[in-house]
């Protein structure tokens, strides 16, 4: 039960690699919900265009999963708009890691909560489960999104799925910029938590058993002040 939690996963898997190696066999299956899509489209337009075979989002994707070994016909890519809520809670129950990518957490959070209703078969997954951007904060009970980051252009708390119960915060896409860390700073006072703030060549790995955490790369862990 870990939990994989990153910026970007093409700067984020080569530090992962070998991590990931010892934890992911070569004979798992895997899910990819790809689904965090910036507005609504079509079951046509996510094969053909937003998640098609052999191009870059679905390459930047597969591509890890089978440098770990995974087959892939063992990588299922799920489709929000052709399979059924059934079908999906099935996938999910035969699969050993799921993979969240990046994009719009408003969109993915709408997909697995209201429209499929599988939030609960996400939250309690005994696997493993990456988790991109979006795919990563959404992990968590609660998270943020600072300004830089937010569509929205300001700082805003959302709910996410809960598979994390919160025993911290994470931002990703951090910058080593003074005022933008001194945002975070101020969130964790404020929260009385810990913001682990994630560059795009940082990551995390969380075992969901134990609550023990591995850092990779640039994370800069942030603790609130008494």
């Amino acid at each position: 039960m870990y939990s994989v939690l990153l910026s970007k996963i093409e700067y984020a898997y080569p530090l992962l690699k070998e991590r990931l190696k010892g934890i992911i066999k070569p004979n798992f299956t895997a899910a990819i919900f790809p689904w965090a899509f910036p507005m609504e489209i079509d079951s046509n337009k996510f094969k053909n265009e937003y998640f098609k075979k052999g191009e870059r989002r679905y390459n930047k994707y597969i591509n890890p999963l089978l440098d770990l070994g995974i087959k892939e016909n063992n990588i299922i890519v799920c489709d929000c708009y052709s399979q059924s809520k059934e079908k999906l809670k099935e996938i999910i129950k035969s699969v050993d890691v799921i993979l969240l990518p990046g994009g719009n957490p408003e969109m993915l959070f709408k997909k697995i909560v209201h429209d499929k209703e599988i939030l609960y078969d996400i939250k309690y997954f005994k696997g493993i489960i990456i988790g991109e951007s979006a795919g990563c904060e959404l992990q968590l009970t609660r998270y943020f999104i600072t300004a830089k980051n937010n569509y929205y252009k300001y700082f805003a708390f959302y709910d996410g799925f809960g598979v994390l119960d919160d025993p911290f915060y994470i931002d990703v896409h951090s910058i080593n910029n003074k005022r933008y860390l001194e945002k975070l700073q101020k969130t964790a006072n404020e929260t009385k938590k810990i913001v682990y703030a994630l560059f795009d060549d940082g990551a995390l790995i969380y075992n969901r058993e134990n609550n023990e955490l591995e850092e990779f790369g640039k994370v800069v862990k942030i603790l609130p002040n008494e």
